[in-house]
């Protein structure tokens, strides 16, 4: 055989096996493909008690990446009321439960309220885990959220930090809510042991409302002008005490520690009228909430502390938190991670 011949014999088998690796190749895609598409859809709701609200749009984000790491199949949902409504919650999952989505996370407005749609969901074989808001009572499978002690705590330093040791100090919390509860215990327990000076004179219940924590604050500080810091233990009534301390004309005698972040406790902290913050990670909350829901929804061959559901951390995971001044925004970085959240309908 020629030299030409031989070269276009090679050049031949050349071009068939390039051709028989192409087919095999589409062929796995396709193989691939068409295994993804065998997945039957599963659907996961996330519920909240403020839907709208930077904190669980937040949480929701993380949610919803952490499903997109799971496969396309997994659809996810988020439900509950605009404003604080147990009720309400209550009643998506009631709705939820008649859905019969493949799980349910759910933070909530109060405890107690929860507790029977929570137990229905279980029995019904629809697994539940708690986040944020924990209703420890019902039969939930596990937390994700916050040590709200350590929150309190937090909180307790900053306030006897901006008093040098001696104050008074009042907290606005929401009866029933567990963890606004454990941050405001935290708070006292954290005084009592370490600050004695930084009395806590006022507990006071502005039902998780702006309108509500401005009307309790201006009630507050009308009767004891000599409060000296604020602490508001949730994340929105802080701009209320805010607008409270600005109608008196109390900025230079008060401050006020907020709870989370969001764009109104960044503009109240760039004008000074908020002088700290506590934060956790919503983002966070919300991806390890899926992650553990997923897993409960799949039972696998390890032993699991709620069968017939799958294995899940039921000790709980918890976020880390910080404070934050006023100073610490100056770099950016506190409204890079907790500002403009993605927007859901």
């Amino acid at each position: 055989m020629s030299k030409l011949k031989k070269g276009m014999a090679l050049f031949i088998s050349l071009i068939m096996l390039f051709t028989l690796i192409s087919c095999s190749g589409k062929k796995d895609d396709s193989d691939d493909a068409a295994k993804t598409e065998e997945k039957p859809e599963e659907l996961y709701s996330m519920v909240v008690f403020s839907k709208g609200s930077e904190y669980f749009n937040w949480t929701y984000a993380g949610f919803v990446d952490a499903a997109k790491s799971i496969g396309s199949h997994i659809k996810t949902e988020l439900v509950g009321p605009p404003e604080v409504d147990a009720a309400a919650e209550a009643k998506a999952m009631e709705q939820l439960i008649a859905k019969d989505v493949d799980g349910i996370a759910v933070t909530s407005a109060d405890s107690a309220t929860l507790v029977s749609s929570i137990n229905k969901a279980i029995d019904d074989g629809i697994p539940v885990i708690s986040f944020d808001v924990d209703s420890p009572d019902s039969k939930r499978l596990t937390l994700v959220g916050t040590d709200n002690v350590s929150f309190g705590e937090k909180a307790a330093e900053i306030a006897n930090e901006l008093v040098d040791g001696e104050g008074q100090v009042a907290i606005l919390y929401v009866p029933g809510n567990v963890d606004l509860e454990k941050r405001l215990n935290g708070f006292k327990d954290k005084c009592a042991e370490e600050y004695p000076g930084v009395e806590v004179v006022a507990e006071l219940n502005h039902e998780g409302e702006v309108v509500q924590a401005e009307k309790v604050t201006m009630s507050l500080l009308q009767s004891n002008p000599d409060i000296d810091v604020i602490f508001v233990t949730e994340g929105l009534g802080a701009a209320g005490v805010a607008a409270a301390v600005r109608s008196l004309d109390m900025g230079d005698n008060v401050d006020v520690i907020a709870s989370d972040f969001n764009t109104a406790t960044n503009d109240l902290m760039e004008a000074g009228e908020v002088a700290a913050t506590i934060v956790d990670d919503p983002y966070f909350i919300g991806y390890y909430a899926f992650l553990n829901l997923h897993a409960a929804a799949h039972p696998t061959d390890r032993p699991s502390d709620n069968p017939p559901f799958g294995y899940v951390v039921s000790t709980g995971i918890y976020c880390p938190i910080s404070g934050v001044m006023a100073e610490d925004l100056a770099d950016g970085t506190i409204a890079d991670k907790y500002l403009n959240p993605p927007s859901f309908d």
